[in-house]
């Protein structure tokens, strides 16, 4: 397909899109680009007086992203030196996030504007997500308490300082990489540290209901990116808090997103739409790419916001099936051809990539590699030797640590599929 007819088919399908198209500048404060089919969210945003968790609600914990016998292989191969996770270890251990004097540096209202400009909070508090997570992770590999304590001291420093909300053109989105990370700490420290106490618990899983799920509940129709790290986020959160409506309203705008972040060809001439946003964006600057198996929604935009959608979709998928719900079988085909179309462009590959896209690699891949190879046995022969070239991964946004976690893991601790 010649460029000119390529630009043809991105005029068509950008004309549709019209009004979901970013302005120039990006999103700004005031701009309303919530999705219509959750403006009315069942979940409610209002905090627990009780001063107490959560009560039981039929969830395997911790039980987002990894589990109790996962943690627990992970100790194993790293007591034992066995790759990949000797080295992933080493990489978190000595990274900033992991530091034994890491300070939390909470703020009362977190404000991103466009590009996170002005940024009052903004990377403090990713910042702060992903050191509890790394720490958390560092506690149950080493048994020093000292990462316990920093995890946790993280944790309630933040909920007894954040009343503010998010606010300004990135609050959704911020809410979404932070709240995403928050549980997956917050799990392995409630279910590995008898230290924390029930009132702390509780205060940070009111902060998490009213200072994150506000910003998340009602998706957007902006880039599948965001609606993607939403849906994590608010799974996340329903999981840690025990709260099955959260839970089963993160899996609905999942499922409502995650058919339109990868494009098959047997969707036909035009990809599957966003569940209330009509047609998403696959252009950039005019010219918007080839269809083919795998391609996936920003791809025309630039490698990272791909790869961060990839990501999104992806964890969801994993800590569903870490609760018995088996979403991998619902995208699967989509999830393999997306590793496999990125993957010939990257080393060792490295075939030329088509005009006007790039090609990077991410801190991720690894939890989606791990379930279709190591679990379903399927080969992935383009993305293989990338995963091998990638290790060990590191962290940027809601990409966490993927090697450490889940590079060759299998189905370890997994329930059955309900």
């Amino acid at each position: 397909m010649t460029l000119t007819q390529r630009a043809l088919i991105g005029f068509a399908v950008s004309s549709l899109a019209w009004s979901q198209a970013p302005k120039k500048g990006g999103k700004q404060a005031g701009d309303d680009t919530s999705n219509p089919a959750y403006k009315v969210a069942a979940v409610s945003t209002a905090p627990d007086p009780s001063g107490k968790p959560a009560k039981a609600a039929g969830f395997v914990h911790p039980g987002v992203l990894v589990n109790r016998a996962q943690l627990e292989e992970i100790r194993k191969r790293v007591a034992a030196g066995t790759e990949p996770q000797k080295s992933a270890f080493e990489a978190l251990k000595s990274h900033k996030l992991g530091a034994l004097d890491y300070t939390a540096d909470p703020r009362a209202t977190v404000e991103c504007g466009p590009r996170s400009n002005p940024d009052i909070g903004c990377k403090a508090e990713q910042a702060d997500s992903e050191a509890a997570y790394a720490q958390a992770l560092l506690w149950t590999i080493t048994g020093n308490t000292a990462y316990a304590r920093n995890a946790v001291k993280i944790m309630n420093a933040w909920s007894g300082t954040l009343t503010g909300g998010h606010t300004n053109a990135n609050a959704e989105v911020q809410a979404s990489w932070a709240g995403a990370v928050w549980p997956r700490a917050a799990e392995i420290m409630r279910y590995n540290y008898k230290e924390w106490s029930g009132a702390d618990v509780a205060k940070f899983q009111n902060m998490l209901t009213t200072q994150y799920l506000p910003s998340l509940i009602h998706g957007t129709c902006e880039n599948g990116n965001k609606e993607a790290t939403m849906s994590e986020a608010i799974v996340n959160i329903g999981v840690f808090n025990d709260n099955r409506a959260v839970y089963d309203f993160g899996i609905k705008m999942w499922r409502g997103r995650a058919q339109a972040l990868v494009y098959l060809k047997t969707d036909g001439p035009k990809p599957v739409e966003p569940v209330g946003c009509g047609p998403a964006i696959w252009g950039n600057k005019g010219l918007t790419p080839e269809f083919v198996d795998g391609l996936l929604q920003e791809t025309a935009r630039d490698s990272q916001h791909a790869a961060m959608a990839f990501s999104g979709m992806v964890d969801v998928a994993e800590t569903a099936r870490q609760q018995g719900l088996d979403l991998y079988a619902e995208v699967g085909k989509r999830i393999v051809a997306a590793m496999e179309f990125q993957a010939q462009f990257l080393p060792p590959n490295s075939a030329k990539a088509p005009e006007n896209l790039e090609f990077n690699l991410h801190p991720t891949w690894e939890i989606a590699y791990n379930h279709f190879h190591d679990r379903l046995k399927q080969t992935l022969p383009k993305m293989a030797p990338v995963i091998a070239g990638n290790r060990p991964t590191g962290v940027n946004h809601h990409m966490n640590w993927e090697t450490l976690t889940h590079g060759g893991m299998g189905s370890i601790g997994l329930p059955p599929v309900k």
